[in-house]
């Protein structure tokens, strides 16, 4: 009988560079066919307290952090948003990762207003997902009326001077050079002069695929686990997918969490083979 035992490979968190914080598990304004949320009811009102994120906060050694990230579900619902964007920008800079249905001139000019008062030299930096540069497309996935709002967000952004990028989760497998380009043409019509780090690239993550693992062919600093963690109403967890999976819980606050990540989940896998990190920029 063969006892060999598979074990899941495993990532050590050297300090964590990057906290995601999210703001709501289920509050959502779109309904994306790609979505890795399990959405049972888009209003419930499951917004992380702010008493929380002040917590986490103050466990957290300050001089690691480069990047706050807020996530959702959508971020920008939280009924607190303005209160919790000045509290995180007194810590580091600030990624909004949202689907800016909730941008328009009025809120982009009170959050250039919100950066300028911040005397740290904290930025906060829009990832504004649009998954593709023709309107058809892209609302085919994301929901009618989408894309226009989307463009709308960029246009009074960098009005304000802002420089968005742009979230683009690759549904469907287009080149990534094709993908740039196209968006790139998208972003001169708007007055918009991008370069690469205007756009953020994702492939698409399947919830139930499971690619082959090789233990020796990724390179571990680019898996998101290895220098960040995730805050939600929950407690902690190992990355912005796994909010929910016990498989992906690491302890309920940062006094005491783990910094291991076993790479044991359909999400994992598929990570692990894309060698890439999913949600945060390149430190």
């Amino acid at each position: 009988m063969n006892k060999t035992i598979i074990k899941a490979p495993c990532i050590n968190m050297q300090k964590m560079e990057s906290l995601f914080i999210e703001m709501t598990a289920q509050n959502c304004n779109l309904q994306c066919k790609h979505c890795y949320i399990d959405f049972k009811d888009k209003k419930v009102k499951d917004f992380i307290p702010i008493e929380k994120i002040k917590q986490a906060l103050t466990q957290i050694k300050k001089k690691e952090l480069k990047y706050i990230h807020l996530t959702g579900a959508e971020p920008m619902l939280h009924n607190e948003f303005n209160h919790i964007l000045r509290l995180c920008l007194k810590y580091s800079s600030v990624i909004i990762h949202t689907n800016a249905l909730n941008i328009n001139d009025k809120k982009a000019r009170f959050l250039r207003k919100v950066e300028e008062e911040n005397n740290l030299g904290n930025e906060i930096i829009f990832m504004i997902s649009i998954d593709h540069y023709i309107e058809k497309e892209n609302d085919l996935l994301r929901g009618r009326g989408s894309y226009r709002k989307a463009i709308h967000a960029i246009q009074s952004l960098t009005k304000y001077g802002f420089n968005p990028i742009l979230s683009i989760v690759n549904h469907y497998n287009i080149a990534e050079t094709e993908l740039k380009e196209n968006f790139r043409k998208l972003c001169l019509n708007l007055n918009f002069e991008t370069s690469d780090i205007n756009f953020k690239i994702i492939p698409l993550m399947q919830k139930n695929k499971i690619e082959e693992i090789s233990c020796n062919n990724y390179d571990k600093l680019q898996i998101e686990c290895s220098n960040s963690r995730t805050l939600s109403i929950n407690g902690i967890f190992t990355c912005p997918l796994l909010c929910g999976d016990n498989r992906g819980k690491c302890g309920s606050d940062f006094t005491d969490y783990s910094n291991k990540s076993y790479l044991e989940t359909p999400y994992c896998s598929q990570c692990i083979k894309h060698n890439t990190r999913l949600f945060s920029l390149d430190l």
